[in-house]
């Protein structure tokens, strides 16, 4: 089975607020979570964004960092032990697939225990903060939680997002629309003609019998981590009658996570370019003598998308 790529995720952030003591009453935590749910919602509508939903994994994960740098005494989204904003998500059962994000905040001076009026101030200091607001108004979200936690005039307060994400590279000016099987063939070809153009190379055609064999590739269900199921004989993937009309098959294979839901052209054109500036997949999708291509994708709607070409060399009769 091919390794699993990097998966692209989003900046974890923090911001430090000093504040002077407000008189608001302390209300509990669940009504702190649906203030800082109706705030951030009320940022996206602004911003004509999708609203997010409360999820009770979010929940748990930030107020488990929360509760836990109050606890500890240290101010980071990374643990003493390591652990990150996605190891917190997965651990309660979080999809590993999925585009996770963080923002947190501390005050000093604060009343305990926490109030609407500091979720308010959190707000408002997330908002301020370019980084901090770029988390909050990203596309390809879904769900959020809300974490706080004080004691002794010392409060920490924790966003976390996951979404299944948006198609990597996609334009501002595109909207990602769902590519059937021929269309995803139609513009991987394209787009890795582009590419052998670049470097002086022939055109590779596109091949029905080729896409047919890279869908056959696919993981079932794109939920574990391989690529590709290879079977000890590409040619066993070609019907019976094709077999002989190929000297060589070769298979290209990449994956990434928080990629949005739908197959699109932005995916498929970041596919190609990944295989044709890395060197050693470059020097197969980039190799004179390959002259059609086949490809399929699969997308398992929380984020995950996998790639795989099949390329060949046609015998000449």
């Amino acid at each position: 089975m091919l390794p699993l790529r990097a998966l692209p995720l989003m900046l974890t952030l923090c911001v430090t607020l000093y504040a002077a003591p407000t008189s608001a009453e302390a209300v509990g935590l669940e009504e702190l979570r649906d203030r800082a749910l109706s705030l951030v919602n009320e940022a996206r509508e602004e911003h004509a964004l999708d609203p997010l939903e409360r999820s009770g994994l979010l929940d748990e994960a930030a107020q488990n960092h929360a509760e836990d740098m109050l606890e500890r005494n240290y101010y980071a989204h990374v643990s003493p032990e390591g652990e990150t904003v996605q190891d917190r998500y997965r651990d309660q059962g979080g999809s590993r697939w999925k585009l996770v994000a963080e923002n947190i905040a501390t005050c000093t001076g604060c009343p305990t225990p926490p109030t609407l009026d500091r979720v308010e101030r959190f707000q408002e200091g997330w908002m301020n903060s370019p980084e901090h607001r770029e988390n909050v108004l990203a596309e390809g979200l879904e769900n959020f939680g809300f974490g706080i936690a004080g004691d002794s005039g010392t409060i920490y307060a924790v966003q976390t997002f996951a979404g299944p994400g948006e198609p990597p590279g996609l334009p501002p000016d595109e909207e990602p629309a769902a590519l059937d099987p021929a269309e995803q063939t139609r513009e991987a070809v394209q787009a890795a003609n582009r590419a052998r153009e670049r470097e002086g190379l022939d055109h590779v055609e596109p091949s029905d019998a080729l896409s047919e064999a890279a869908r056959q590739l696919l993981p079932e269900g794109g939920t574990d981590e391989s690529l590709v199921d290879r079977p000890d004989n590409l040619f066993d993937l070609l019907p019976e009658g094709e077999r002989a009309d190929w000297s060589s098959l070769r298979v290209l294979a990449a994956a990434c996570g928080g990629c949005g839901t739908l197959p699109t052209a932005a995916d498929i054109r970041h596919f190609i370019e990944r295989w044709s500036s890395d060197p050693q997949d470059g020097g197969t999708i980039l190799q004179q003598d390959v002259t059609d291509m086949g490809f399929a994708m699969l997308a398992n709607g929380e984020g995950r998308k996998v790639a795989v070409s099949v390329l060949g060399q046609r015998r000449t009769r």
